[in-house]
């Protein structure tokens, strides 16, 4: 009895196992059919076959890819990349006919396209007619010329094959690293020039005078004309660039490398068409001309003063024994002790200051910026309130010797309003100006408040008692 359930215990366990074999064997997913047996990285070649144009794009081994057809630039490598990829990995849904008796139905008697691949090996694949796409179900009818099949492919493959030469060109204005960058000029038409020069991780403007530039500014300058890509391609081969304001352009910039690389991109009038916002460029090395948007030629339209570092004030806090300051009505001072402490000196009375908020204070002095420059040099202080400043602060080094001063001032200016019947509004403006320049600074009243404060601010709080 004991052998017979044993026996057939073994015989259920072998149908259980043998029925989940074939049932998992049979069940694994089938790999889907390629439309093309090829890997993007095999294609070296593809032709476009429009029934208006025909696109040609190419690439060596290892290489970039080119347009060759119908003219010979530069392609945009991630745009052509996606465009091997979409065709290396467009797959069979579905076979429709094998033996279709009118192309027409499908849109495949006139292709939207005929897609060619040759490979890097020299072999030319079957090209791929694109019809169609249908009513339902997001395909699309495609078929190959070695064989008669009509076969669905995604819907989005005739999209991804639907390309004018304009969207696949490179739109590159410039190409050089930033940090190879020994100097630029901005040259305009009035005549007036700025020249900015690299000096070891520093940079100066030496035209159209001597200053110390903002490498921010700088940096940012650089980096909007290198990002700049073309909007349009207007003419690569114009007969005369005057039209386009470019035999005189408004703007040249004009960028030095090392080893005397140097690239130029001019810029000319405005497009005039109806919603277009882009401005005539070319690159002074080129003939062609692009558009880019109008935005561009804001971010590198700069003048000296645009480029200037605008530091009120510099100085090393650790080198000042003493600051007078007159706030407003308060006069006092903030001595620095024997032992590297600080005291609030006011009115013949001493008292302990709080070191962090003392130290504080002279590096928010050390690292105060302009939020421009208003003038250079400053005629008269009165039109920005300087004649009657709210804040002076009189750095004193060692022995008493002057380091430098800096002013404040704080104006309201008339309410004026914009619009007819609009309530007029109050403004109200904050200046510096230090001694170490004749430079007039705008600043922020956020920065203002930093140094509108009354001795008491200053003045260390006495512990509490236990």
């Amino acid at each position: 009895m004991r052998i017979r359930n044993t026996v057939i215990a073994l015989v259920v366990l072998a149908i259980v196992g043998g029925y989940a074999f074939i049932t998992s064997y049979y069940s694994r997913p089938v790999p889907a059919e390629k439309l093309l047996g090829v890997k993007t990285d095999e294609i070296a070649r593809i032709e476009l076959k429009y029934p208006d144009r025909v696109i040609v794009v190419e690439r060596p081994k290892s290489g970039a890819w080119r347009i060759v057809k119908p003219i010979g630039v530069d392609a945009d490598q991630t745009t052509a990349e996606n465009l091997a990829r979409a065709i290396a990995t467009a797959n069979v849904t579905k076979t429709v006919e094998e033996n279709p008796a009118d192309l027409a139905p499908f849109g495949l008697a006139k292709p939207a396209v005929v897609v060619t691949v040759t490979t890097f090996s020299g072999k030319t694949l079957p090209a791929i007619d694109v019809g169609k796409t249908t009513p339902i179900g997001f395909s699309a009818y495609v078929k190959r010329t070695d064989k008669p099949a009509i076969m669905l492919t995604s819907s989005a493959f005739p999209a991804g094959m639907n390309k004018t030469v304009d969207q696949l060109r490179n739109r590159t204005l410039m190409t050089f690293k930033v940090d190879d960058v020994t100097r630029f000029t901005i040259a305009k038409d009035d005549g007036s020039e700025v020249e900015v020069v690299r000096d070891g991780d520093k940079w100066k403007i030496t035209k159209p005078g001597a200053y110390t530039a903002d490498p921010t500014q700088v940096r940012q300058l650089l980096t909007s004309l290198l990002e700049t890509k073309i909007a349009d391609f207007i003419n690569d081969a114009p007969a005369s660039v005057s039209q386009y304001g470019l035999e005189k352009p408004h703007l040249t910039i004009t960028v030095y490398g090392k080893g005397g690389a140097q690239e130029s991109l001019l810029f000319g009038f405005k497009q005039t068409e109806q919603g277009k916002d882009g401005i005539y460029v070319r690159r002074g090395e080129a003939t062609p001309v692009y558009t880019v948007h109008e935005w561009v030629m804001g971010a590198v339209d700069k003048s000296a003063r645009d480029l200037r570092d605008r530091t009120v004030f510099n100085f090393d806090p650790a080198s000042v024994q003493s600051a007078d300051l007159t706030v407003g009505t308060d006069k006092f001072s903030l001595v620095r002790t024997p032992d590297g402490k600080w005291n609030v000196v006011e009115g013949g009375s001493t008292a302990p200051a709080d070191v962090p908020v003392v130290e504080r204070f002279l590096d928010e002095i050390r690292d105060l910026k302009g939020v421009s420059i208003i003038a250079d040099p400053m005629l008269s202080p009165k039109p920005f309130g300087l004649d009657a400043p709210r804040i002076v602060v009189t750095l004193l080094g060692k022995d008493s010797k002057p380091i430098g001063a800096v002013r404040f001032s704080k104006i309201t200016l008339k309410p004026s309003a914009s619009e007819p019947g609009e309530k007029a509004q109050q403004q109200i403006e904050y200046y510096a100006i230090s001694t170490a320049s004749k430079a007039v600074y705008s600043i922020s009243d956020f920065s203002f408040s930093q140094f509108d404060k009354p001795p008491a601010v200053f003045r260390a709080t006495a512990p509490a008692k236990k």
